[in-house]
């Protein structure tokens, strides 16, 4: 998972799905603070990429 924020027009470059679809995404994350907005890019948060970190390693136990 990268730490650098990302802009919606790299979003858009980077996915298949459409640029409603996208945007609608994005804001019912953010508000439930899975990711943050600042100015025009958006990122995850560390708890959340802390929290992603940990899960994975303990699926990778199993």
């Amino acid at each position: 998972m990268k730490n650098q924020p990302i802009s919606l027009a790299q979003l858009l470059e980077t996915t298949e799905i459409s640029p409603s679809d996208l945007l609608n995404t994005l804001q019912s994350l953010c508000r439930r603070s899975i990711i943050e907005k600042q100015e025009n890019l958006y990122s995850v948060p560390p708890v959340v990429r802390e929290y992603s970190r940990e899960s994975k390693a303990k699926l990778n136990m199993v």
